[in-house]
């Protein structure tokens, strides 16, 4: 399974369980340019953000914040 198609499984994963994430590249920062966010009702009303430069380790990163935030997601 190619990069897209993985990302585009996790955000529907993520989306079937009450979340909103968003993924943006930013080439107008010189550094951090990667952010990666998700918020939802199963936060109750906090988020989950990480900025950076690799956009492997924010994702690895926010997901595994939000497995435990979020009991039974991505099982």
């Amino acid at each position: 399974m190619g990069l897209d198609e993985c990302l585009t499984e996790l955000l529907v994963q993520l989306g079937d369980h009450g979340l909103v994430a968003i993924v943006k590249m930013d080439g107008e920062r010189e550094r951090g340019r990667w952010t990666v966010l998700a918020s939802g009702k199963p936060l109750d009303g906090k988020l989950v953000r990480w900025d950076g430069d690799n956009l492997d380790a924010g994702l690895s990163r926010v997901v595994a914040e939000l497995q435990e935030r979020v009991p039974g997601l991505l099982n």
